[in-house]
């Protein structure tokens, strides 16, 4: 036994390692800085061969004939993560610079030397191309969501643009220089290609595109001029910006707007005449330069082949496309989020165990993990029947409707809980969380708030739904499709509630449509997420089944299982021993 007073307190340990000059780390010190140290070598992990959910989706809806190519972006999108990193630090942020050295307006905006790198990257998996291609949304979006793992919207935002830019010249024969546009869109490198941009946002709202005030007028030449200014520009150093701006001050709201295509470069090669006021100084998508700027009668072309129609084409078209790619988008940044977390909670230790194998640990990465992989589900199921209306396979008019409303409402339910997918990832790292240079999460979490009112604010798309569903009457289309998809899948036990769960939707469509004006807009922001829950449980029990009976894995029905008594049934948690495992198996836990 150890006589007391041997050991007084505040006496130096016994033993003890050799102290790092101008250190004072300990063994134990030394121990949990190992781990972190694992931690930290494991975060280079293919970002596609370690997310299995995403490849056996990806394998469900196309085959496995990209899977290699996915296998060596995913390879590649880890390498870059420490490159965006860089550009996201405070003094590598994107600068204007007004002027050259001589004096001359130039309105260039400098990169931190990494930029172009992971430019290279993503654009180099040749996303966009396979986007444009007709059927290719579901391979597109397979890359798309690894590049936005990254959370790098300094790219990922211009790819979309890229796409929808893309896809409505494809649609104008007789446009000037079409040809060199879409060449340099389609182009697999930053350095070498063209980027889009899109702005529709005024000082007069975001929301509020009826308010917009710039204007487009014609010269005595007969082109098209624009004339005042954006004050939500991003990538505002785009080679090609893609606006709306109205073309009839007469025709009150968007009645009297149109989109029109205004490129940095004159056909002469001369600066189109546009200026940049001041970028954007904001909380989060920091790399990606956004700007207010200033038309000076700058030269556009309409996008579309009769202007009176082309406020309706940027709208159904255009947003519809980019509140799609908002699903994907989110998906990722939550995505990423979560295999952090989850390698932190495999690789630190503390209070005597590993953070997995503490209960409400596993809890919280379970609620994660499982909302995931049911919304990666739903949207890679909606992106399917969008390629197949593009393709002529399925044109129906339930089927498009159900596609109008899903692209809301995914955008909607997904983007609002990637920032809680985000938040509660971080705090599986506790105080490590919310260090910018430990991890990613702190910077997918700022992206991930951005993001969210990205395309329209959460009560923007809730109007937008309550509208279709009063004059187009999406709802009767979602209930028909509903009931389509419930055909898909075997007989399971969970069939029969999710039959339970479309009825209840049933009842309160008619429920909001005998509803008075004012409520019903507090009414729908419910049924958003109903409808979400439903359809996306519903996608994920037909991968499941096949995940089982193809790979003999159970890792998406547990999913499944976890996401139905969590959002479905409306009963407590239950954490007998069942309940208990059916958790572990959610996260792998071992």
């Amino acid at each position: 036994m150890t006589d007391v007073a041997d050991t007084a307190i505040g006496a130096a340990p016994p033993t003890s390692l050799p102290a790092r000059p101008g250190e004072a780390s300990q063994p134990g010190h030394d121990a949990a800085r190992a781990a972190l140290e694992h931690f930290h070598a494991r975060l280079g992990e293919n970002f596609y061969l370690s997310n299995p959910e995403l490849r056996h989706t990806v394998a469900f809806h196309i085959g496995d004939h990209v899977d290699s190519e996915l296998a060596s972006h995913g390879a590649a999108v880890a390498e870059a993560e420490p490159l965006v990193a860089a550009n996201d630090e405070r003094l590598n942020y994107p600068r204007l610079e007004p002027y050259d050295g001589v004096g001359r307006r130039v309105d260039r905006i400098d990169h931190h030397g990494n930029y172009a790198a992971v430019g290279d990257v993503i654009y180099g998996s040749g996303v966009v191309a396979r986007l444009v291609e007709a059927g290719g949304l579901r391979e597109g979006h397979a890359f798309n969501l690894l590049n936005c793992m990254l959370g790098e919207a300094g790219h990922n935002c211009p790819v979309i643009c890229n796409f929808e830019t893309a896809r409505l010249l494809q649609r104008l024969d007789g446009l000037p220089q079409r040809d060199e546009w879409l060449a340099g869109l389609l182009e697999p490198s930053y350095t070498r290609n063209l980027t889009a941009s899109q702005f529709l946002t005024e000082v007069t709202g975001g929301s509020d595109v009826g308010a917009n005030a710039t204007v487009a007028w014609r010269d005595d030449q007969g082109n098209w001029r624009i004339r005042g200014e954006k004050w939500f520009a991003s990538n505002a150093d785009a080679d090609l910006n893609v606006i709306t701006a109205r073309f009839d001050p007469e025709r009150p709201r968007t009645k009297g707007l149109s989109v029109f295509l205004v490129p940095a470069r004159l056909p002469s090669g001369e600066r189109n005449s546009y200026t940049l006021r001041r970028l954007k100084e904001k909380l989060g998508t920091r790399a990606l330069a956004t700007a207010e700027i200033d038309y000076h009668d700058a030269w556009a072309v309409p996008l579309t082949d009769h202007v009176e129609r082309g406020f309706n084409t940027m709208m159904e078209d255009v947003v519809h496309h980019s509140r799609i790619a908002m699903g994907v988008s989110c998906l990722g940044l939550a995505t990423r989020a979560y295999q952090i977390a989850r390698i932190y909670a495999d690789e630190r230790t503390v209070f005597g165990r590993r953070v997995i194998e503490h209960a409400l640990a596993q809890e919280n990465l379970a609620d994660i993990r499982a909302h995931v992989t049911a919304m990666q589900a739903g949207v890679f199921r909606l992106i399917a029947m969008q390629d197949e209306v593009d393709t002529g396979a399925d044109e129906r008019s339930e089927r498009v409707g159900f596609i109008r409303l899903m692209a809301n409402v995914y955008k909607h339910v997904v983007s609002q809980a990637a920032v809680d997918h985000c938040h509660h990832a971080l705090d599986t790292l506790g105080g490590n969380g919310a260090i910018e240079t430990f991890s990613s999460i702190p910077r997918l979490l700022r992206d991930a708030i951005i993001e969210e009112n990205w395309e329209g604010t959460h009560n923007t798309v809730r109007a937008q739904v309550l509208r279709d569903m009063l004059r187009y009457e999406v709802d009767a289309a979602y209930l028909a499709v509903m009931e389509e998809e419930l055909e898909r899948i075997p007989s399971l036990p969970e069939t029969a509630a999710a039959r339970r769960a479309l009825e209840r939707l049933r009842d309160g469509f008619a429920k909001l449509r005998g509803a008075d004006a004012d409520a019903q807009p507090l009414i729908v922001q419910h049924q958003l997420h109903e409808m979400a829950n439903l359809s996306a449980w519903v996608a994920l029990l037909a991968e499941a089944e096949h995940q089982q009976r193809t790979e003999g894995v159970k890792t998406k029905a547990a999913a499944a299982r976890y996401f139905q008594s969590r959002t479905l049934d409306g009963s407590a948690p239950t954490y007998d021993v069942a309940g208990r495992e059916l958790i572990a198996a959610v996260v792998g836990a071992r």
